[in-house]
């Protein structure tokens, strides 16, 4: 069984119950749990310069496995989401 750890981009204007949706389709395997099983919390303090400086931040938030979040970047005048997810696959 592999683990995995991915970024994913929603427009700022997607509602979490929507991201949480998207992530239970994809992000988990179905031998292990029937959904997705990290636990995302969503930062809304602050908005960062781009999209690399948004990854550095979730790096730093991770404290420990499936420790997910999302935070607010900008990218072309628009604001995101980027979202830290991990999973088994």
């Amino acid at each position: 069984m592999s683990h995995l750890i991915g970024y994913k981009s929603y427009d700022s204007s997607t509602k979490e119950s929507q991201i949480l949706r998207d992530l239970n389709s994809f992000a988990y395997d179905p031998q292990e749990s029937s959904g997705y099983h990290g636990n995302l919390t969503f930062h809304k303090n602050a908005v960062y310069k781009d999209r690399n400086e948004a990854v550095q931040k979730l790096k730093d938030l991770v404290k420990e496995s499936y420790d997910d979040h999302a935070v607010l970047y900008i990218e072309n005048g628009k604001e995101y989401w980027l979202v830290k997810y991990e999973y088994h696959c």
